[in-house]
C-alpha cells in the first residue's frame, strides 16, 4: 500500500505539473493577452472617433449651409440694423464651421495614426509567434510526456491493487478519497507524521511487526514504519 500510494502520488504531481504551465509559458500567455487587449481597445478608440466623426461632418454640412444662407441675406439688406445682425450671424456660422472642421481634421488625423499603428501590431505578430514558439512547443512536448507518465504509472496502480484484497483495497481507495489524495502515513518519533498523534507503546510494535493493517486512532490512515519497510524488501531481495 505504501508503494501504491507512491504511485498516486507521483501521479498527482504529474497531473499537477501538467495543469500548471512553467512561469515562461505564463508571462508568454499573460502577454498575448495584454497585446491583444491593446489591440481591442485601439479599435475601440478608432469606433468612436468613426461615431463621432459622423456626427461632426453632418454638423460641419448644417454650418455651410447656414453659412451659405446668411451670405445670401446680406446681399439683401435694407438698412444697417438688418447689416449688424447678418454680418453678426456670418461670423457665428464661420466659426462655428471652422471648429467642426477642425475637429473633424483631428479625428481624421487620430483614426489615421490609429489605423497606422494596428497595422504595425498585426504585422509584428507573426514575428513575435515565431520567437515564442520554441517556448510553446517546448511545453506541448513536455505535456505529452506527462501524459504519456501518468498513462504508465496507472497501469502499474492497477497491477498492484490486483494483489491487494478487495477490503483492504477498498478502504485505501476510501481514505484516499476522503483524505486529500494521503491514504497512509509513516510514524515517524511515535507519532502519526500527518496528524501528529502520539501511538501508544503496544500499537507502534504492531505497526512495526507488519503484520497487519494499524490506522491511526486520530486520522485513520494507514500507519507504516519506513525501517520496517526497508527491512522487509531487503529480506524479499535477498530470498
Amino acid at each position: 500500500m505504501v508503494r501504491l500510494q507512491e504511485l498516486y502520488d507521483r501521479i498527482a504531481e504529474a497531473i499537477r505539473e501538467r495543469q500548471s504551465p512553467p512561469l515562461e509559458v505564463r508571462e508568454l500567455h499573460q502577454a498575448n493577452l495584454d497585446r491583444q487587449a491593446e489591440l481591442e481597445k485601439i479599435e475601440e478608440q478608432v469606433q468612436e472617433h468613426e461615431l463621432e466623426l459622423t456626427t461632426v461632418r453632418k454638423k460641419e454640412e448644417e454650418w455651410k449651409l447656414e453659412l451659405e444662407h446668411f451670405q445670401r441675406q446680406k446681399g439683401m439688406v435694407t438698412n444697417e440694423r438688418e447689416f449688424t445682425a447678418v454680418i453678426s450671424e456670418i461670423d457665428y456660422a464661420t466659426k462655428a464651421l471652422e471648429e467642426a472642421a477642425a475637429r473633424r481634421r483631428e479625428l481624421e488625423d487620430a483614426n489615421s495614426a490609429l489605423a497606422a499603428e494596428i497595422e504595425d501590431r498585426r504585422n509584428a505578430r507573426p514575428e513575435e509567434e515565431a520567437a515564442h514558439k520554441d517556448v510553446v512547443q517546448a511545453w506541448e512536448k513536455r505535456k505529452k510526456k506527462l501524459m504519456a507518465q501518468v498513462h504508465k504509472l496507472v497501469t502499474e496502480t492497477k497491477a498492484i491493487e490486483g494483489d491487494i484484497g478487495p477490503k483492504n483495497r477498498a478502504r485505501f481507495l476510501r481514505l484516499l478519497a476522503s483524505k486529500k489524495g494521503t491514504a497512509v502515513a509513516a510514524v515517524l518519533d511515535g507519532s502519526c507524521s500527518l496528524c501528529h498523534f502520539a501511538l501508544r507503546p503496544h500499537l507502534q510494535q504492531r505497526v512495526r511487526r507488519c503484520e497487519e493493517i494499524i490506522s491511526c486512532e486520530t486520522c485513520h490512515r494507514i500507519l507504516f514504519i519506513e525501517e520496517t519497510l526497508d527491512g522487509v524488501s531487503s529480506a524479499t531481495e535477498s530470498a
